[in-house]
């Protein structure tokens, strides 16, 4: 009896380890004292410096403890970047434009947000993703931003197909500019629409339904992100009789991530044209395929200050962790653009929902020509 008690708490243990995961395991190399007066004796400076050992131990073990509800292979995490990523591949689109007798041409910004709750009132964690996963351990977020994305497309019904238009997708984004976040990401791709039902002209170019079309294609984007959470900065003081000085550390978690995805849209749409204003409408569904791998690490700075003293060898973390997830591979979503017409020159605000993905979203704004 009491061997099958050991097994079963020995069992419901190792359960409830493989539901929570292994914490985040922080190490690191301390710094190596020097005196810049070289009034030290080699006797003082090794006394300092295992004083020192001490306080860095003490740090780590506070920084242990602000990071252990973490979970070390945030699956959801990384899950949703992969889902912001195909979200993101949607921009510059013509869908609005159906009926054009040359060619269309577009180009412009795209923002994908996967919300870990239930709408918009959980984007604060997009902000906040180092303290969402402190309180929550994992949280299926995600961002994906995709600043110049183009689409050249042509009327083929002259030489191929009568109202098929096909399109060549292409993005670029190569973002700096915050210490703590760094986006790059490249975007190419091959979209057709099919007019299925043709428009009527209730007043030519100014009063129009574009009738029915059909959208699908085939989507690669590469993203990489790198997020540095900030910490809280630790301080402790070290001394050995009338010597020492004081450890500082500001350490940051960061998120290091590459993302392969290749979206298929299914998409059926449908637009109005009244005097200026271009109104859109469709549904559809994203079929995404890749991975996303994400490498979770530490970083951040380890000073040490006092009367000659510094750090003659830098100190440094250590922390492996991370893992790779692919996207939701059926994406389920609801489209919709308001914009404006002047002659050949448009103007869009492009929305598309992801109503049954966890909820995300895909906002841009498309300037063109349609001719």
């Amino acid at each position: 009896m009491n061997t099958h008690k050991s097994l079963l708490l020995a069992s419901t243990l190792m359960g409830l380890l493989a539901l929570k995961g292994f914490a985040l395991d922080v190490t690191g190399t301390v710094p190596q004292l020097g005196d810049s007066s070289g009034s030290l004796p080699l006797p003082a400076l090794q006394a300092l410096q295992a004083a020192l050992d001490t306080s860095f131990d003490n740090i780590l073990k506070d920084i242990q403890a602000e990071i252990v509800d973490i979970n070390p292979n945030p699956w959801k995490l990384i899950r949703g970047f992969a889902d912001a990523s195909v979200f993101a591949s949607t921009g510059a689109s013509q869908r609005a434009y159906e009926g054009y007798k040359y060619f269309a041409f577009t180009v412009g910004p795209t923002v994908g947000l996967r919300f870990p709750g239930s709408g918009l009132d959980s984007a604060g964690d997009i902000a906040n993703i180092g303290g969402a996963l402190k309180d929550d351990e994992d949280i299926e977020a995600g961002f994906n931003i995709q600043t110049i994305t183009g689409q050249l497309s042509i009327n083929t019904s002259a030489f191929l197909l009568e109202n098929l238009y096909l399109g060549l997708r292409f993005g670029y984004f190569n973002f700096t500019g915050i210490d703590d976040l760094t986006v790059k990401t490249f975007q190419l791709g091959m979209v057709g629409n099919y007019q299925l039902v043709r428009g009527i002209d209730l007043i030519p170019d100014r009063v129009s339904w574009r009738g029915v079309g059909l959208g699908s294609g085939f989507i690669f984007q590469q993203t990489d992100i790198r997020y540095a959470y900030v910490l809280d900065t630790y301080e402790e003081n070290f001394s050995v009789g009338a010597d020492g000085g004081t450890l500082q550390v500001a350490p940051e978690v960061v998120f290091d991530m590459r993302a392969n995805t290749f979206t298929v849209p299914m998409e059926i749409n449908t637009a109005f044209q009244f005097f200026v204003f271009n109104i859109n409408f469709g549904a559809g569904v994203d079929l995404a395929f890749g991975r996303n791998h994400m490498d979770l690490t530490m970083d951040g700075t380890i000073d040490v200050r006092g009367n000659n003293l510094y750090a003659a060898v830098p100190g440094s973390f250590t922390m492996d962790a991370g893992g790779s997830a692919v996207p939701t591979v059926v994406n389920p979503k609801l489209m919709m653009y308001l914009g404006f017409k002047f002659g050949p020159v448009v103007f869009d605000i492009p929305i598309t929902y992801f109503f049954l993905t966890g909820h995300g979203l895909s906002a841009g704004i498309t300037l063109g020509v349609v001719l």
